[in-house]
Order: structure tokens, then sequence, then C-alpha cells
């Protein structure tokens, strides 16, 4: 038990961040630096927690710890009630929705913003590409540092079965993947249209049923997926705070009374 200690403390990075900005991004050299900086902020989180971010490392890890004792239980439920409909719909739908699909929603939109010259979208496009790409990193690590065996793996399903960091790579089960590049995506988007109470709602509730999906089609224990969903919300607002970092801002201006500059210093 001594990793998920370590897991769940990257998983609340994000526990007090804010809307996200929308200042104008390019796919340039600054921005794909940025994916370093961002990196390590969020491995080095743990050094500038607050009250409020501890409190929120409490909650996650009672809450994980918490589902994890009813793990068994859980997926017996979800597999007693399986249905051939229900098995079409997410294996068709929801699981693609977090890998495939996923993918083509970001990049559509960020192509999207390109064609239409809708800075805006390029934007969205991009921020959410950030984290759904940092996401996808810190949980390919994790899986490879705690390998869990996922519920079909063995028979009978064992959820306690953590063979660590010198296992061979077999098991990759904790945590979620497509649960936490689904929150990930749905955290930065929710944020960044924060005006459309809309936006926010459809993000969560498809990104709520990728997860869900991930226990139901037995891919997954439903601690994988609350942890998956804890890493993904926490990057993704880890992004948008870092677009909000205070910055001075130059730019040209003009008048009829002369020519000069405006500084702007963004808190």
């Amino acid at each position: 038990m001594g990793l998920l200690a370590i897991f769940v403390v990257v998983i609340t990075t994000g526990t007090n961040a804010q809307d996200c900005d929308s200042t104008y991004l390019r796919l340039n050299k600054a921005y794909l630096l940025s994916y370093i900086d961002d990196a390590g902020d969020i491995a080095t989180a743990p050094l500038r927690w607050d009250k409020n971010e501890w409190l929120g490392f409490a909650g996650i890890t009672a809450t994980t710890l918490l589902v994890y004792s009813f793990d068994s239980e859980i997926r017996d439920f979800n597999q007693q009630n399986r249905t051939e409909s229900k098995d079409v719909f997410t294996q068709n739908v929801l699981d693609p929705l977090g890998t495939y699909y996923l993918v083509g929603i970001v990049g559509g939109m960020y192509l999207y913003g390109l064609a239409a010259n809708n800075q805006r979208a390029e934007t969205a496009g991009l921020l959410a590409g950030k984290a759904v790409a940092l996401t996808g990193a810190y949980t390919f690590l994790f899986k490879n540092l705690f390998q869990r065996k996922r519920p079909y793996e063995s028979d009978p399903a064992d959820p306690h079965y953590w063979g660590g960091p010198f296992d061979g790579f077999h098991h990759n089960s904790f945590p979620s993947g497509h649960t936490s590049v689904a929150f990930a995506a749905a955290t930065v988007l929710s944020g960044f249209y924060h005006e459309k109470t809309w936006v926010g709602i459809t993000a969560f509730s498809l990104a709520g049923l990728v997860a869900l999906s991930r226990n139901y089609d037995d891919k997954h224990w439903a601690s994988d997926i609350v942890a998956g969903a804890a890493l993904g919300y926490s990057i993704g607002k880890l992004v948008c705070n870092k677009q909000r970092k205070k910055a001075l801002q130059v730019t040209p201006y003009g008048s009829l009374y002369g020519q000069g500059v405006s500084l702007t210093y963004k808190f």
C-alpha cells in the first residue's frame, strides 16, 4: 500500500484550480516546451500544497480506499447485470470514446480553430491535448509502478494483487487510463468554456460514462476508476492553472496621439 500513497500525492495536484484562461495559444516551440514545464510541476506539486490541498489529499485517499474495500462486490454486481445491448454500446461507443474518439474530438477542435480562424477553439484544442498527453504519460507511469491485475486476469478475480514495479510489467489495471484521459479533457473543456454550462455537463457526463464502462466491461476495478478520474481531473486543473499563470504581456498600440506599447500584468 506504500505505492498507493505515492499515487495519491499526484492526483490531488489541482485541488484549488480556477477556470482556464482563454489567452491565445499557438502550436509552436514555446507550447511544446510547456509540456516539460507542466510535467515537472505535476511531479513537484506536493511541495507547494496548502491546507486545502492536503485536505484534498486526505479525501481522495479515503475515497479510493473505501471503494477498494468493495471492489469485488461492485465487480460482481456489474457482471451479473450485463446484457448484449449494453455490451455493444460500451464496446463500440464508450470504449473508443476514451481513446480514438477523444483524440479525434480534441484534434478536431484544433483543426477547426485553424480552418475557421477561431482562436478560442484552437486554444481549447491545444490545452485539452496537453492535458490528455500529460495525463496519459503519468497514467502509464503509475500503471507500471503498481502492476495491479485486471479483474479478468485471474479466476477467481483477485482485487488484492499488486505486483509492484519489479513484476515484469505484465499487469496495468491501476489507474484506469480511459478514465483519466477522459476526465482530463472534460476538466479543461469545462474550465475553458466555463460560461457555457452545457459544455461542462456534457463533457463530464461522457467522461463518467467512459469510467463506468471500464468496470462494466470487466477491464478495471472500481478503485482504478476513482483513481483515474482524480488523476485526470487534477492534471486538467493544473493545465488550466498554468494557463492563468501571471505574466507580463507587451502589446503594440497606435492612436491619433502617437504610438507605443501597452504593458499588461496578468495575475
